[in-house]
Order: C-alpha cells, then sequence, then structure tokens
C-alpha cells in the first residue's frame, strides 16, 4: 500500500501553504506510520489510517491531479443525482476515500479472523436481527450494494451467525466454468432450492435484490427519478418458506470504523391479498430502503452500481411514483450523511 500512498502524500504536501502546515504534515504522517508499526490487532490502526486517508482524498490538488477522471465521474453523478453543489465536495472526497481504504484493508479483513470486524464495527438495530431469529423461522438478511458490503458476513460470523449465499454474479458463474444459459439457470434454481431447505431449516440466507444481473424475475421501481429493477426472488421466497425478510446496509464511516445496521423486518400482506400483490409489496419496501441509503450515504455506494444509475432510463411521471421519491427526500435529505 505504500507504494500508492506515499506519491499521493508527497502531492498533498507539495500544495500545503506554509511550513508550519507542512511540519505539521510530517507529524502526522509519522504518527499514523508508528500506529501501522504496532499492528492493527486492536483495530486502532485502521480508524488511525482512515482519517488519514480521509485527509488526503478531500485535498482538491489530490483529487485533481491524481484522480482527475475518478473525480469528474463522481461530480458528473452528484449533479444527475441530485446532490446540492455544497455537498458535492464532500461526497466526492468520501468516494475516494472508501475506494483508497478498501485498496489498503479490504483483502486482509477478508482472510483475516472475523472478529477483525468485530472489533472496527458498530451495530445498528441488532435486536431486529436477533427478533427475527427469536421464533425459529429462517431469516434473509438483504444487504445494500456498498464499498465494503461483504464485511457484513464477516461481522456475523463474528456474532456466530453462519449463513447461505443466494445470487451469484454472471461473472462469478463462468469463473466456475458455468457459462451456458441452461447451465446459469440450473445453477441458479440449485441456489434457490438450497435456501428453501436452509430457511425451513430456520437458517440465514443473504441475498443482495439490488444486483444488475440475473434480473429475470424482477420488478420495476421509481428511482430518483429513473427505472430501476429491483430482483424479486427474496420476495417469493419469503413467501413460501414464512422467512422473515430485513434489510441491511453495511458502510464505511468518515470517523475511521464500520456501521453495521439492520433496517425493520418487512410487513408481509395478509393472504387475502393477491401473489403479485404481495410480492410487489415486499419489493417495495426494500426499494424504499435502499432509497434511504442512497439519499444519506451516496458516498458508500459501490462505484459499479453509481456508473449503473446514470445508465439506467429516466422514469415516466404519469407512473406517478415520483411522488413517493419525492416523499423520502423530505424526510431525509440527499447527502444527509455526509456529516455523520
Amino acid at each position: 500500500m505504500l507504494y500508492l500512498l506515499r506519491p499521493i502524500e508527497r502531492h498533498a504536501r507539495r500544495h500545503l501553504a506554509t511550513e508550519r502546515d507542512r511540519l505539521r504534515f510530517d507529524r502526522a504522517r509519522r504518527f499514523v506510520d508508528e500506529s501501522e508499526k504496532r499492528g492493527r490487532a486492536d483495530g486502532s490502526a485502521y480508524r488511525i489510517h482512515a482519517r488519514w486517508l480521509k485527509f488526503l482524498c478531500s485535498s482538491a490538488a489530490v483529487q485533481k491531479d491524481i484522480w482527475p477522471e475518478d473525480a469528474d465521474f463522481l461530480c458528473r453523478f452528484a449533479a444527475a443525482f441530485g446532490l446540492p453543489p455544497a455537498q458535492r465536495d464532500g461526497f466526492v472526497g468520501l468516494a475516494l476515500l472508501g475506494r483508497l481504504w478498501r485498496a489498503w484493508s479490504y483483502d486482509e479483513m477478508m482472510r483475516g479472523p472475523p472478529e477483525l470486524v468485530g472489533r472496527v464495527t458498530r451495530v445498528e438495530g441488532w435486536e431486529r436481527f436477533e427478533r427475527c431469529r427469536g421464533d425459529g423461522a429462517g431469516v434473509i438478511v438483504l444487504p445494500v450494494h456498498g464499498q465494503f458490503a461483504r464485511l457484513f458476513q464477516r461481522y456475523l460470523r463474528h456474532r456466530g451467525h453462519d449463513g447461505l449465499e443466494l445470487g451469484i454474479t454472471n461473472d462469478q458463474l463462468e469463473h466456475r466454468a458455468i457459462r451456458t444459459p441452461v447451465a446459469k439457470r440450473f445453477e441458479l434454481a440449485r441456489q434457490m432450492h438450497a435456501a428453501k431447505h436452509a430457511l425451513a431449516r430456520g437458517g440465514i440466507v443473504f441475498n443482495l435484490p439490488d444486483a444488475r444481473q440475473n434480473l429475470d424475475n424482477a420488478r420495476s421501481v421509481e428511482f430518483f427519478g429513473r427505472q430501476r429493477r429491483i430482483a424479486a426472488g427474496f420476495a417469493e421466497l419469503a413467501l413460501k418458506t414464512g422467512a422473515h425478510a430485513i434489510p441491511a446496509a453495511f458502510r464505511f464511516s468518515p470517523r475511521g470504523f464500520f456501521v453495521f445496521e439492520f433496517g425493520e423486518p418487512f410487513v408481509v400482506p395478509p393472504q387475502s391479498a393477491s401473489h403479485e400483490e404481495r410480492v410487489a409489496s415486499l419489493v417495495g419496501q426494500y426499494a424504499a430502503f435502499l432509497r434511504e441509503e442512497w439519499s444519506r450515504y451516496p458516498w458508500n455506494i459501490d462505484w459499479t452500481h453509481l456508473r449503473h444509475y446514470l445508465l439506467l432510463p429516466k422514469d415516466d411521471p404519469a407512473r406517478g411514483e415520483i411522488a413517493e421519491a419525492a416523499q423520502v427526500r423530505e424526510a431525509r435529505p440527499v447527502g444527509e450523511g455526509l456529516a455523520r
């Protein structure tokens, strides 16, 4: 990581205005290096280093000269998404921070003991997850695609909860030599069958409905003025097995730690509703959670999904669903989470 970081540090230092600022910069860098040498076992080095990376990524000179194309893309996304101009600089710096932080720590966290993730993660809404686990029914955990999203599994393992992952991207399928359309459909059907059995035994299944691939069974929803498809397999699975469906988000904090948040478990419509209405209700509840995450923490979203948003078709106002998104924006201003 040093081979990547040192040029950025040198560039940031050159653009400081005074010698006093440069001396303070040098002292801060020595402090960060010393924390790194002491090791990352207790999590403090991660927090210290993340704050240092935030400082570097917030530098306008670094953004302009080191990552000009990336900064330009993030600015274009922010404008299309509707971030107020006053919030765009903060968004760009934090989005760059997430990518650099991921390059510095992600692989080690995925390979290391789950306890490491536990030490640097704060949990919100854990009681909601425990409530779902308390009645013996299965649980479908529905995360959002964030820059550090897959660390949520490491945290759950740290707390003694393992699960079955449902839904694999085309790239992953082809990496396993599953390349033909028939073979891919068969593999996804096999996964769904295994998930049903796991949930029937009261187990846990992980599924990300905001996927960009394998959307044969999906519902279209309004998404910040555009049309986006949300995979509906989790809803079908929940209705067939009686499992709880609970949304979750694993995001990085500008303060140098992670936050793992569980939303409210989804409310299942009554049996008197049609099957299509019940599926649409569950998909709609996930879409509302997803909109909330994008509104409050856009810097945490995986960059491939930011790019995907720019390619989505514009929404037809005649559908009458933009009002729902406007209500979400009114309750939670876009980019509110930038200050957290």
